[in-house]
C-alpha cells in the first residue's frame, strides 16, 4: 500500500485526485494540504490535514500529488522528489520548459517516478478517436480540429484567471488539447497562434486559436470563453470519411456530483458521435468508455513493478515548449518552426 499526500484541494484535488486515489486499491489517501479543513474532515475523515511542507517531508508518505497553483508546481515537485517521494503533478508540469528539464533531471538523479495528470488521454471521445486512427477507419487523416469552448462571461476570482504565471486557458485547457495532438500525430513542423483576452476584466488569456502544421495534415486547437453553442468538440477528416463528436466526456461532471470512481457508469458517454463515409449514410459510432482510473493504475504499476509511465516528464515538457512557442508566434505575428 502506497500512502499518498495531496497538496491542494481545489477543483483538481477535490474532484479528480482524491476520488481516484481512494478508488485505487493500492493507494491510501494519507494526508491533504489545504485551508479547507472542515470539507476535508467531512469527505475524508481518515486523511490528515497538513501543511504543504509537512506533506513534502512526511516520512510515511510515498507519493505526493501536486494540485497547487501552476507557479508552485516545479519547486514542490523538486522538493518532493529530493525528499524521496514519487510525484504526480497536475498539468502543466511547470510554467516554462527549462523548469521541466530540471525536474526530469531530478527524477533521473533520485530514481523517482514523475508523472503529469494529462487525464484527457482517457476521455471517452479521445480513446474513440485513437481507435479510429489505429484502424484507419477514415483513411489517411488530413485535418483535425478540437476545442474547449464554453460560455463563462464573468471572470472568476481564482488564481487560474488572475495569475500571470501559468494562468489562463492556454496553460489550463490548451495543455490538454496539445497533449492529445502530440499523442495522435507527434510533433508538428510549424505552428501559428493567436491568443487574446476577450472578457471584461480578464487579466490572463481566455481565448486562443492554435494551428499545428504537419507535412500531410493540419491541426486546429481552440478555446473561447464566450461561445454559447460550440458545435462538435472534435472533427476528424480523412481520405475515406469524417468523424464528429459533440459534448464532453462525462467523468469530470460525474465525479463532481459525487459518483464513485468505481461506479460502472463512470465514463459512459452518450453524446452524439458520428462517422460520415463517402457515399454512405451517417453511422453512429459507439464511444469507448472513459477511464481516468487507468492513469493511477499505470502510475502504481510504474512505482511497484517498474512499468513504463503512460505520461512522463519528457512528454509533458513538449507540451510546455509548444505553449511557449505559441506565445512567441502570437507576439511576433508569424509562423514559427518547431525544433
Amino acid at each position: 500500500m502506497l500512502n499518498v499526500g495531496i497538496i491542494g484541494f481545489g477543483l483538481s484535488g477535490r474532484v479528480f485526485h482524491a476520488p481516484l486515489i481512494t478508488a485505487c486499491e493500492q493507494l491510501s489517501l494519507f494526508a491533504i494540504a489545504s485551508s479547507r479543513k472542515q470539507e476535508i474532515a467531512n469527505s475524508y475523515p481518515h486523511a490528515q490535514c497538513l501543511s504543504p511542507d509537512e506533506v513534502l517531508a512526511h516520512p510515511e508518505i510515498d507519493v505526493v500529488v501536486i494540485a497547487s497553483p501552476n507557479a508552485l508546481h516545479a519547486q514542490q515537485a523538486k522538493q518532493a522528489m529530493k525528499a524521496g517521494k514519487h510525484v504526480i503533478v497536475e498539468k502543466p508540469l511547470a510554467v516554462d520548459s527549462e523548469q521541466c528539464l530540471q525536474l526530469q533531471q531530478v527524477a533521473d538523479e533520485t530514481g523517482k517516478c514523475l508523472s503529469v495528470f494529462h487525464n484527457r488521454r482517457w476521455d471517452s471521445d479521445f480513446l474513440t478517436i485513437q481507435q479510429l486512427i489505429a484502424n484507419q477507419s477514415l483513411g489517411s487523416i488530413h485535418s483535425y480540429a478540437a476545442h474547449f469552448h464554453r460560455y463563462r462571461p464573468v471572470v472568476k476570482q481564482r488564481w487560474k484567471e488572475l495569475d500571470p504565471q501559468g494562468g489562463g486557458v492556454l496553460y489550463d485547457l490548451g495543455a490538454h488539447l496539445i497533449d492529445q495532438s502530440l499523442c495522435l500525430f507527434g510533433k508538428p513542423e510549424k505552428l501559428w497562434a493567436h491568443i487574446a483576452t476577450q472578457r471584461d476584466g480578464a487579466v490572463t488569456p481566455d481565448f486562443f486559436d492554435l494551428h499545428l502544421i504537419y507535412s500531410d495534415k493540419k491541426v486546429q486547437l481552440s478555446c473561447n470563453s464566450l461561445i454559447v453553442e460550440p458545435g462538435p468538440r472534435f472533427q476528424l477528416h480523412g481520405s475515406k470519411g469524417s468523424y464528429a463528436k459533440w459534448g464532453m466526456d462525462p467523468q469530470e461532471q460525474q465525479l463532481a456530483a459525487g459518483l464513485s470512481a468505481k461506479a460502472r457508469i463512470l465514463g459512459q458517454d452518450a453524446n452524439r458521435s458520428e462517422i460520415h463515409l463517402a457515399g454512405q449514410a451517417i453511422v453512429h459510432k459507439p464511444l469507448i468508455k472513459g477511464n481516468y482510473l487507468a492513469f493511477y493504475d499505470n502510475f502504481v504499476a510504474a512505482v511497484t513493478k517498474g512499468e513504463t509511465l503512460a505520461v512522463n516528464a519528457h512528454q509533458a515538457s513538449e507540451v510546455i515548449a509548444l505553449i511557449e512557442l505559441a506565445t512567441l508566434s502570437h507576439q511576433q505575428q508569424t509562423i514559427c518552426s518547431v525544433n
